[in-house]
């Protein structure tokens, strides 16, 4: 009987990739034969990448022992593995105008870059103050998520904007209790207008 369970998937307009809590990666191709591959460890993030056919022909896997591996698309066969420090792999995402480059951040913070054309084949960039949720390079500006907050990095480590989404929210929850307290006591208002007048009536013995 099969038990496992599917912890990670990917859904692309040519297949859907699944990873399960055994290890084992799955490709379900729209059109074709399905294929699996077990890796080292339990797969925290699925990454497909386009070739220059800009069809998906790479799945980049982050792991839960910082393992980067890359397989080829549709069969799964291991192109390259990558290691990094720092804990569970937490999000990747691929350099563009680069040869099989990505960058990969850990549940501590820290950002790293991988590829066959890195010098000792990963860099550790920077560390951010907290886990990391998720990343995003636009041109050459690192955006990373962390929880409800927000900063951009360059290459070198150095923020360039940081925004606090935890106090726009702090904001926003308190204008909504004023607006709730101004809403109860017009209500409260309102039902005290609407009694009936009670007059004081001499008691009959």
């Amino acid at each position: 009987m099969n038990n496992r369970v599917v912890v990670r998937s990917l859904v692309t307009g040519d297949g859907c990739l699944v990873a399960m809590d055994d290890g084992a990666i799955v490709w379900r191709p729209t059109h074709g034969t399905r294929s699996q591959i077990k890796i080292d460890a339990i797969a925290t993030v699925l990454l497909a990448v386009k070739g220059p056919t800009e069809k998906y022909d790479i799945a980049a896997i982050g792991d839960s022992s910082g393992g980067v591996t890359l397989l080829s698309l549709p069969r799964l066969e291991v192109i390259e593995k990558f290691a990094v420090e720092g804990g569970i792999v937490r999000s990747l995402t691929a350099v563009t105008n680069s040869f099989g480059k990505y960058l990969a951040a850990t549940q501590n913070g820290s950002v790293w870059v991988v590829g066959t054309e890195v010098p000792n084949r990963a860099i550790k960039l920077f560390t951010h103050t907290g886990p990391i949720t998720s990343l995003r390079l636009i041109d050459d500006s690192i955006i990373i998520q962390s929880g409800w907050n927000r900063r951009t990095y360059d290459w070198t480590g150095e923020t360039t904007n940081d925004f606090d989404g935890a106090q726009q929210f702090a904001i926003k929850a308190t204008h909504r209790a004023n607006r709730r307290a101004r809403i109860l006591e017009s209500e409260q208002r309102r039902k005290e207008q609407s009694q009936p007048l009670m007059l004081d009536l001499p008691s009959l013995a």
